[in-house]
């Protein structure tokens, strides 16, 4: 395990990035699509060309290659190889780096057990399904003992039902092993359930490092805004026939269920959860309107917060809209 700093890290897309990954910790790297999130991955093993130093525990490693750094790179792709087994896949990365055949096999059977991957083990890649070459890719990476384990958007391309299966394995697979890991993801909700230390990038600009709890978005620029949401203070939580509900201002919003809900304070409001609508259970008035493409940005005073949406309504400051509110996710520590 090994903490992962970033010296004014700037290349074609990255623009002078200084931040740490703390050891034995799940960093999430959020932003949306073209903010330089898989660079980011790159440049820390070693990939792609960089400028500024990255150092693993104070070490800087910007001199050695990819194969001495330590890190294993889970792309997006999967990348496996198609003229290998499931078994073979995963013994690769032991194999060229000449461990004995004993080690391999006790090595390859231990995580072929982890991830649940008996039934396949000799099969090849593609006749398994999206979830099963996922938990392959990881184990693979996982197999040669690294210092850092780097994950590109690992639960994209899969179905619902799948995603949110993988996703629950692999999080408590990494969590319980206590590697160094960052996670790359431009879905909200999946950066703020799963992030121990949050990241924000935006247009290759680090906008935000640190604790969920500090984050806030009245901070940020307004496009940054509008895309995350907004994040307010919550009266209580509570259980409702399965459902879990936050209170805000005598109104009721619902929120995604997470072990000990009671004990947080507040919630982020994705924008893409914000309707606006003729008919709603929450009433709101407009402080203020911009436009953005095709759409309107809108921010809307409820009780004591405001919830950013974008809306292809017109509005006019000080009209009173209804508001519908699909989702709020509870912000921990």
């Amino acid at each position: 395990m090994v903490e992962v700093t970033l010296r004014s890290v700037r290349n074609f897309i990255l623009k002078s990035i200084s931040t740490s990954f703390p050891s034995g910790k799940l960093s999430v790297i959020l932003g949306p699509n073209g903010a330089g999130k898989t660079t980011l991955l790159k440049v820390i093993a070693g990939l792609v060309d960089y400028e500024g130093s990255v150092c693993f525990d104070g070490e800087c490693v910007d001199e050695l290659p990819p194969y001495e750094r330590g890190v294993s790179y889970v792309p997006q792709s999967n990348a496996l190889f198609a003229n290998m087994t499931v078994w073979d896949n995963i013994a690769f990365g032991l194999r060229i780096r000449g461990f004995n055949e004993e080690y391999t096999r006790k090595k390859v059977k231990e995580l072929i057990e982890m991830f649940s991957l008996g039934s396949v083990a000799h099969r090849y890649p593609v006749t398994l399904s999206g979830g099963e070459a996922r938990k392959v890719a990881l184990a693979r990476a996982l197999a040669v003992d690294p210092k850092v384990l780097l994950l590109d958007e690992p639960f994209t391309n899969l179905d619902v039902e799948t995603r949110a299966a993988v996703e629950q394995e692999v999080m408590m697979t990494v969590k319980k092993l206590g590697r160094t890991v960052l996670l790359v993801t431009h879905t909200i909700e999946k950066a703020v359930v799963n992030a121990e230390k949050l990241h924000i990038l935006w247009g290759g600009e680090l906008l935000f490092s640190g604790r969920l709890s500090e984050l806030s978005t009245e901070v940020l620029p307004e496009d940054v805004r509008y895309w995350l949401g907004s994040i307010i203070e919550v009266d209580g939580f509570y259980h409702d026939e399965g459902l879990c509900y936050a209170e805000v201002n005598g109104f009721k919003i619902p929120v995604t269920c997470v072990r000990e809900v009671r004990r947080f304070r507040k919630v982020l409001i994705p924008a893409a959860a914000v309707k606006i609508c003729r008919k709603g259970w929450l009433k709101g008035k407009v402080v203020s309107t911009g436009r953005s493409r095709t759409y309107f940005r809108v921010s809307v005073r409820l009780g004591d917060a405001v919830i950013y949406a974008i809306t292809p309504i017109q509005l006019k400051s000080g009209e009173v809209v209804s508001l519908r509110i699909s989702e709020a996710i509870p912000l921990g520590d």
